[in-house]
């Protein structure tokens, strides 16, 4: 069993975000409920998935040009981790934090699309 620590990992969105301290990724599945009718038991059903990144990070060098691709609705490759993964995203959300006695960061949000 291979243990990997966050720290030993890259991300990139369009570009490596060398300031990364936190990355989320996720994976769900998409459901619906089903009943048949005149029975008490109801199944599940897979109907797709989707996938999400976060990522947090300190260097605004590392936004890129990922505030226009989210005005102008372009994708970008975002690519990394423990997991090796890697997906066509689309930015959906751009935040920045500047606590006054605190270091500056940037969180960036990113949704799987389809082309």
């Amino acid at each position: 069993m291979a243990i990997t620590l966050g720290k030993d990992c890259t991300v990139s969105v369009g570009g490596t975000v060398a300031s990364a301290r936190n990355v989320t990724f996720q994976v769900t599945a998409k459901t619906i409920e089903v009943q048949e009718y005149g029975k008490r038991e109801s199944a599940v059903l897979a109907t797709g998935w989707d996938s999400t990144v976060s990522i947090e990070f300190n260097d605004a060098d590392d936004l890129g040009s990922i505030i226009s691709d989210l005005q102008s609705g372009n994708s970008v490759t975002v690519s990394g981790g423990a997991g090796n993964w890697s997906f066509e995203a689309i930015p959906v959300s751009v935040s920045e934090s500047d606590p006054l006695d605190g270091v500056a960061t940037f969180n960036v949000e990113c949704k799987l699309t389809r082309q």
